[in-house]
């Protein structure tokens, strides 16, 4: 039976993608995205944990919340929908649902969101390749 983090999350959902065993989930940020999903239904986990060298590879913000801190826990994911489409309209209302949450961090890309529970003020932001004229 595989490890879980919540009752709908697995940990091998968030491991680093290169396969190192580098860190884990903030167990904060966890609680939210499992409100989240109760909410919002199923959702994929596109990324969770990354180390600095996969991070670095993939063009991940220097000071990116999937990084663990200090204390080895990350504070971030990118998430969407577990099925069907994901269209712009559904892409807003899970942006939107994450806000009332209370991520602290929040991005919207094409197909995704990013969420995380990073200290100090809250975040928002809106990927250049999205499209407005698709909702």
């Amino acid at each position: 039976m595989s490890k879980r983090y919540t009752k709908n999350f697995l940990i091998n959902e968030f491991v680093c993608s290169c396969g190192c065993p580098h860190g884990e989930m903030d167990p904060k940020h966890m609680d939210l995205l499992q409100r989240l999903r109760d909410v919002a239904g199923p959702l994929k986990v596109t990324s969770g944990i990354r180390c600095t060298t996969y991070n670095k590879l993939i063009g991940g913000a220097k000071r990116s919340q999937h990084i663990p801190d200090a204390n080895g826990l990350c504070h971030a994911c990118d998430i969407t929908f577990a099925t069907g489409l994901r269209s712009n309209r559904q892409m807003l209302k899970l942006y939107t649902l994450a806000d009332q949450i209370h991520f602290k961090g929040i991005g919207l890309y094409r197909g995704r969101i990013h969420v995380d529970s990073r200290p100090g003020r809250r975040a928002r932001w809106i990927d250049h390749f999205w499209n407005w004229k698709d909702t």
